[in-house]
């Protein structure tokens, strides 16, 4: 017969994974490299989850040209579409920073999955994410959390299993 495993010892090793897994995600999210070419061309660049619970969502795209001197690099459009194919927004104007990058939010009234379009020219790093008034996001990372101090605390709570260990330990 095997050993007598716990719920909370199970808690324990459940939320270290879970908060291991975590931090694994968000350091891999990384801003993805775009190539348009010479000639302007339409990229989908992701497709993203929005309107979790009702929650009214904004699309967040970040945008930095990675263009030589000689090169051209210019984003001419974003565009948010449905699952159906039909076309939610767009936006074509960008407040550019000095060095060509920039940062735009798009309002979204739907809920769903959306794909998210861009037509430019030259290569880009792109960073498309949700904006989400309810941050589902991070339930997981906060249940893990949840499980790994309760499991800890539980653990605290025990006596010890060996009272001849004990009994060593208060005579030595």
């Amino acid at each position: 017969m095997g050993a007598k495993v716990t719920p909370h010892d199970i808690s324990i090793i459940v939320g270290a994974i879970g908060l291991v897994g975590a931090v694994a995600i968000s350091m891999f999210a990384l801003p993805m490299m775009v190539e348009f070419g010479e000639v302007s061309s339409t990229q989908e660049v992701r497709s993203i989850s929005v309107g979790v619970l009702g929650s009214n969502d904004n699309i967040v795209v970040e945008a930095t040209p990675v263009c030589d001197n000689n090169n051209t690099c210019a984003i001419n459009n974003i565009k948010l579409i449905d699952e159906d194919g039909n076309e939610l927004a767009r936006v074509s104007e960008f407040e550019l920073k000095e060095d060509g990058s920039f940062t735009t939010s798009i309002d979204v009234g739907e809920s769903g999955k959306l794909t998210v379009e861009i037509n430019g020219q030259g290569t880009w790093e792109v960073e498309v994410t949700a904006q989400r008034q309810i941050p589902v996001q991070f339930l997981p990372t906060i249940a893990a959390l949840l499980l790994l101090v309760w499991g800890i605390w539980r653990k605290f709570q025990e006596g010890p299993e060996d009272s001849d260990i004990a009994e060593v330990v208060e005579t030595a």
